[in-house]
């Protein structure tokens, strides 16, 4: 094979990879986490569709008992996660901010696999996180949801 058809042929397969780079599916179909923001929120969604949040600051959360009856959690948190399916959206109390990314999670907009108007949602496996108009929060996943707002968190 002529010498500069063998270096053409490289260059497409190359310029076909480098393509295919840039074309490879949302960070929502990869096995790492997925990483959103939402105001000063910022979330994740695990592979195996746990979902957690750190918050900027402590707020109230109300915990269910008995179905959607919420009694209050002891003292403000700063974490929220559903991890289990047999446990309700519950704090977590972490060190440091296990749901951010170093110097922050992208903005939900840009890794949302729905958008109108009022809502931006990202699903990722059996876990569907939203972003509603006033800047809330909605995460629901293994049978289980919370809403962060900027009064606090209710968990389901």
């Amino acid at each position: 094979m002529n010498p500069s058809v063998k270096r053409a042929a490289g260059m497409l397969v190359a310029v076909a990879a480098a393509l295919l780079a840039f074309a490879t599916p949302a960070q929502a179909d990869s096995p790492a986490p997925v990483y959103f923001r939402v105001g000063n929120v910022h979330c994740s969604i695990a592979p195996d569709d746990s979902v957690g949040c750190d918050l900027p600051q402590p707020v109230p959360m109300d915990f269910p008992i008995l179905g959607e009856f919420g009694l209050p959690w002891l003292g403000p948190v700063q974490h929220v996660a559903i991890d289990v399916p047999w446990l309700p959206a519950h704090p977590t109390y972490p060190f440091g901010t296990p749901f951010t990314r170093p110097g922050g999670n992208p903005d939900i907009a840009e890794v949302a696999t729905s958008q109108t108007m009022y809502q931006k949602t990202i699903t990722r496996g059996g876990t569907t996180c939203l972003a509603g108009f006033m800047g809330d929060v909605t995460c629901t996943t293994k049978g289980h949801s919370f809403v962060v707002t900027v009064y606090g968190i209710h968990a389901h």
